[in-house]
């Protein structure tokens, strides 16, 4: 047996050894100390005054403390381990880390191959284009056709939709051979998923924080993942009445590796729903560009002689889509500013950097990060949406100011979507973007300029 307090090394500690190091631990941030003999260890770290994280290792995988500890338990936990005593293992709600693959995967991240094969269709459409002799280029199917021209246009959302899709069967058809277990909720509340360490810019998602146990040939394993793909927001929130603590539930595991558990062996509604309309889009838009560079162009051609229809064509599109999006954007503002109102607080309020390369030169743009919390139907939600649908950023005394009128700490007033609260802001916006109105009626007036119908 061994005993590490802060990189001070004791062999064959005694009991009055793990009481006087945890006793004169002090409030250095980073002090820890580790109980470690040839099975495995336990170690813990000092998080804030009087509170400490706790993990240990069985020899096979390592696992986490749900909660933090304080120093009565942490010296009874490393008293029991030092005789040899495993029942403190029961006594606290442990998660089993997990591979880096496998934690982004329960993230609903791409897996590598989806994001190499995007990758390489986009690098296939520049080795076509910019690389490869005309002569061998002429020698591909549809080589020089509107409809090869297309193809090459729509590769990569093709690749990237079709690896969505394949991505979400693949996953649904291996658990498809897992074994079953019946298991029991020990933890059931709204947990938040935030950005990268030392990126905080970003959004924060809820995600339902579902711990479960099941026993597999006499040992006890815990599982978190309730969905084989990423579960947030509103989805976040069903999950988590789906599956209240205490309640007796059905685990489906891998029996090669108990660890890789899940509650539900089907794919998530959002993203049943999300390929669903990827492809839609996919299909119209191929649909829309042959048809555009096919019939649509000779039949326009024919009726008006002296219009430029490319540009004409592709402006009224593009001033087409910028009103549907004007005319959306109105509506969900007329719809949010009927949000209720709920009390809230701030959980933490900095200012960011963003370096940007411009014309050769560098850029730093600030932007304001206030996290906030507030609670709906007895769920604690997260949001760092200071202004809804904008995302704030400029100079540092703009986002300054913001940092200065919502402090960590203060009481705020939380504007959520009754149909997704997960989706809150601290301000509705009340002025309508009419940059969108005006970016339609300039592409109509290019499209009815290059029609030359008043000519």
């Amino acid at each position: 047996m061994e005993l590490d307090v802060c990189d001070r090394i004791t062999a064959d500690p005694t009991r009055d050894d793990i009481t006087r190091a945890i006793d004169q631990r002090g409030d250095d941030p980073g002090w820890f100390i580790t109980l470690s003999d040839d099975d495995g260890y336990v170690e813990a770290e000092l998080e804030q005054k009087g509170r400490f994280r706790l993990a240990y290792h069985s020899g096979k995988a390592r696992f986490d403390a749900a909660e933090t500890v304080d120093a009565a338990t942490l010296k009874t936990i490393l008293l029991a381990y030092l005789g040899s005593d495993k029942t403190w293992r029961g006594k606290l709600e442990w998660q089993r880390k997990v591979a880096p693959a496998k934690a982004a995967e329960a993230r609903g991240e791409p897996p590598t191959w989806a994001v190499i094969a995007v990758v390489a269709s986009l690098a296939l459409i520049f080795v076509i284009v910019e690389v490869l002799p005309d002569s061998w280029v002429e020698r591909l199917p549809l080589a020089g056709t509107t409809m090869g021209n297309i193809a090459l246009i729509a590769l990569p959302m093709v690749v990237m939709v079709a690896a969505m899709i394949l991505n979400a069967g693949l996953k649904v058809r291996r658990a498809k051979g897992w074994a079953q277990a019946r298991g029991r909720i020990i933890r059931s509340q709204m947990g938040v998923r935030r950005p990268p360490e030392g990126n905080e810019i970003g959004t924060v998602v809820n995600v339902p924080a579902v711990t479960y146990s099941f026993l597999v040939g006499g040992v006890t394993h815990q599982g978190t993942r309730v969905s084989l793909g990423d579960i947030s927001g509103k989805y976040a929130q069903e999950a988590s009445r789906r599956y209240p603590a205490g309640a007796s539930v059905t685990v489906y595991y891998d029996p090669a590796d108990p660890s890789d558990s899940v509650l539900e062996r089907e794919a998530p509604k959002g993203a049943v729903k999300g390929c669903g309309l990827a492809l839609l889009v996919v299909v119209l838009l191929v649909w829309g560009l042959y048809w555009v560079g096919t019939e649509g162009a000779e039949v326009l051609k024919a009726r008006m002689p002296d219009a430029d229809v490319p540009v004409m064509l592709f402006a009224g599109l593009f001033g087409a889509a910028a009103l549907l999006f004007f005319v959306g954007h109105r509506r969900y503002l007329a719809r949010a500013n009927a949000w209720p109102i709920t009390p809230g607080e701030v959980v933490s309020s900095s200012i960011e950097q963003r370096r940007s390369m411009q014309n050769g030169e560098t850029r730093t743009t600030y932007r304001p990060v206030v996290e906030f919390a507030y609670t709906v139907e007895g769920n604690r939600l997260h949001s760092r949406q200071v202004k809804l649908g904008l995302e704030v950023s400029g100079s540092e005394s703009l986002a300054q100011g913001i940092v200065d009128r919502y402090p960590a700490g203060s009481p705020v007033e939380v504007h959520y979507d009754p149909q997704d609260p997960s989706n809150a802001a601290l301000e509705n916006p009340t002025a309508t973007n009419w940059i969108l109105l005006g970016v339609a009626l300039a592409c109509f007036a290019i499209a009815l300029y290059t029609s030359r119908i008043f000519r």
